[in-house]
């Protein structure tokens, strides 16, 4: 079942894979900002609806240095952090 172990359940796989999923589009969204693909196409205008909750607080607090946004770094730590605290926090079989 997708790499899960046993002992681990839905729950786990939810959580594990929507993060998961959540930091490619962070990464995919990130590289498209570097290449200047803008808004304009209907699957950036998606990776912003999915990634904008979590970046623009970020950017509120920490604003672009140069051309270098580090709302996306500092998301994609705070995401990981995340995660792993979230299925430690899990018991077994959930």
């Amino acid at each position: 079942m997708l790499g899960i172990e046993a002992s681990h359940g839905i729950l786990y796989a939810i959580i594990n894979y929507g993060i998961w999923l959540l930091i490619i589009a962070l990464l995919i969204r990130m590289f498209a900002m570097w290449f200047g693909i803008d808004e304009r196409f209907a699957f950036i205008r998606f990776l912003a609806r999915i990634t904008d909750p979590v970046i623009v607080p970020i950017r509120r607090i920490v604003p672009p240095v140069g051309v270098l946004d580090m709302s996306f770094l500092i998301a994609f730590f705070f995401l990981s952090i995340i995660k792993v605290l979230l299925l430690q926090a899990l018991p077994g079989g959930w």
